[in-house]
């Protein structure tokens, strides 16, 4: 249930698409065949919230992805080209990791002459001898954090292990690229607002989170490899089944700080830019954009029109033609 709590803007599900068959066989119909290229998205999921003289593009990113994904298509990149804003989560210049670092420390060590240790039962012990073991990380090391710290760091080196890296998320590729083309780039959140979403959880509720993430360490990285496969090509049904309904039906007040009471306060930031007009990108965690509590879900409460988008779907792009072919007179 929690086990990708800390990657919740990183997490994506496997999902394998049907391959067409290219040989023989029954007549495909035109509107048949616009019907399933809608249906396949062959890049991350995209939405359009418009107005009548603004657009807002909003795509979901993953924190940590492999070297060998192709996940940046043309349809993204059109996008960013012709916005004049991209919002994202928050600051990660290099005076932002620093502060980031320093916050962490701050609030996730123990300062109180207990160790992490202290607050586990015989199981979680286990648990924990096991995955320093494992993951050759020295168990002093974690003993000196909080139960939420342990999460953290436990997942990302899972998925380091596994090949997969933060500094190749889809986050730092946007905002390189948003640099380059010097968009006008704002952050929705602080750094604070970001590591407190956590920090602050109840520390019942961070062991429970501890506790999942020891137990699935050793699968941990193949797991994260499936989710940014299944990122790569938009399949959003089954991100929602794996990160957001277990979360809110079993751990209420976490889904709600780490999802829904950002999202409404992002909504607000939203809203008062497409008072304005223009075009615009929205480069957030997959997961703020899934189930019935999204940011999608608060803009469209908002009045607003908000629609998946595919770059084949345009006006003039795919247009079932109607047709009259008269068969020849052969006789």
């Amino acid at each position: 249930m929690f086990r990708y709590l800390f990657l919740i803007s990183a997490a994506a599900a496997l999902f394998f698409l049907t391959a067409c068959d290219g040989g023989s066989g029954p007549t495909v119909s035109v509107d048949d065949r616009v019907a399933n290229a809608r249906a396949r998205n062959d890049g991350p999921a995209i939405w359009k919230v418009s107005d009548h003289d603004s657009e807002l593009y909003l795509f979901g990113t993953i924190h940590l992805l492999p070297e060998d994904l192709n996940w940046l298509k043309d349809d993204l990149r059109d996008i960013l080209q012709q916005a004049g804003t991209v919002y994202f989560e928050v600051d990660t210049s290099e005076k932002a990791r620093i502060d980031a670092t320093v916050l962490s420390a701050q609030l996730g060590f123990r300062k109180d002459g207990l160790r992490l240790a202290d607050g586990l039962d015989n199981y979680q012990l286990k648990l924990l001898d096991a995955v320093a073991n494992n993951g050759n990380i020295p168990l002093a090391s974690l003993d000196a954090m909080k139960p939420w710290l342990a999460s953290e760091y436990l997942t990302f080196t899972a998925a380091e292990n596994a090949g997969l890296s933060a500094d190749l998320s889809a986050d730092e590729a946007l905002k390189s690229l948003a640099k380059r083309q010097q968009k006008n780039i704002i952050y929705l959140e602080s750094v604070e607002d970001q590591i407190r979403a956590t920090a602050d959880l109840p520390v019942g509720l961070q062991l429970e989170v501890l506790t999942e993430t020891m137990e699935d360490f050793s699968d941990l990285g193949r797991q994260l490899k499936r989710l940014a496969q299944g990122w790569s090509v938009g399949q959003t049904d089954f991100l929602t089944q794996q990160m957001i309904d277990p979360l809110k039906a079993d751990a209420g007040e976490m889904y709600r700080s780490v999802l829904v009471d950002r999202n409404e306060k992002w909504a607000k930031t939203l809203i008062r830019h497409l008072e304005g007009s223009g075009i615009s990108v929205v480069a957030v965690g997959t997961a703020h954009l899934l189930g019935e509590e999204s940011l999608i879900a608060d803009l469209k409460e908002a009045g607003y029109e908000v629609e998946r988008y595919y770059a084949f779907m345009g006006e003039n792009v795919i247009s079932p033609t109607e047709l009259t072919i008269e068969r020849p007179n052969r006789e």
